[in-house]
């Protein structure tokens, strides 16, 4: 659609990377207020800053990576434009997985419940994921299988990275509304009596769905190939699916 919002000589906003920005700003704004009203004091306002800084840090790092690792014939002719992040090519299980990792590390540290973590950070992944995905959806990243939908889109911006002139499927919106979705019904839940790990658990299992069914209307090539007929987010997918259901299964 419109990867470049505007640029004045050197200068150049990118759509993507102004999302994304957005997308961490409104996530941790909403955790800061969550903190504010919550009666158990699972973080200060303090804590969940630098953690937030931690999170947002180890998570590009490894959303670039595993995107770059999926897509190595794009950079091998120019491999410095593998640090060109505001272009677009952010994997998100990549980011998810690295940022899990750390998150683990820092609960054994400090003796955090884990469970009690994930239900507190749950919504706002879901609206930040929600946000993020239009950004996708303007630098034309992540995009979608041609088709005669009559909600289809066209590309037609120079610097889109999705397939110009041609019919696709919005796959990027359609996750962006799934998500959005998620992160009402997850914020309704918070508000009522829970089980410990309920809403990390529903977030799990509502976004594994989700992102399965998307993939198949995806259209972007090399993104990791195909194991057993499934892309890789679509078996990362169905390993979080049934992280989810463990923990939903438990008895405490």
């Amino acid at each position: 659609m419109h990867p470049i919002i505007f640029s004045f000589g050197k200068l150049t906003i990118f759509s993507y990377g102004l999302f994304v920005a957005l997308a961490f700003f409104t996530a941790i704004t909403y955790l800061s207020k969550q903190i504010k009203k919550s009666k158990e004091k699972i973080l200060s306002q303090d804590e969940l800053y630098s953690l937030f800084i931690y999170i947002i840090v180890s998570g590009i790092i490894g959303a670039r990576l595993l995107f770059v690792f999926s897509n190595p014939q794009d950079f091998v002719l120019d491999p410095m434009s593998a640090f060109k992040l505001w272009e677009g090519g952010l994997t998100y299980y990549g980011g998810f997985i690295s940022a899990a990792i750390f998150v683990l590390a820092y609960v054994r540290i400090k003796k955090i419940s884990i469970l009690k973590l994930g239900d507190f950070f749950a919504p706002a992944l879901a609206l930040g994921h929600a946000i993020g995905r239009i950004g996708c959806f303007f630098a034309g990243c992540c995009y979608g299988k041609e088709t005669n939908v009559a909600w289809s889109v066209v590309f037609r911006d120079k610097n889109s990275l999705a397939a110009l002139g041609v019919h696709l499927h919005p796959t990027q919106l359609y996750e962006s509304f799934g998500n959005f979705l998620i992160f009402f019904l997850l914020y309704f839940y918070s508000k009522k009596e829970h089980k410990k790990g309920f809403l990390v658990s529903f977030y799990f299992i509502s976004y594994a769905v989700l992102r399965f069914v998307v993939e198949f209307f995806r259209g972007d090539p090399d993104r990791g190939g195909q194991y057993f007929g499934l892309s890789v987010s679509q078996i990362l997918s169905l390993i979080l699916f049934i992280i989810g259901v463990s923990i939903i299964c438990k008895k405490k």
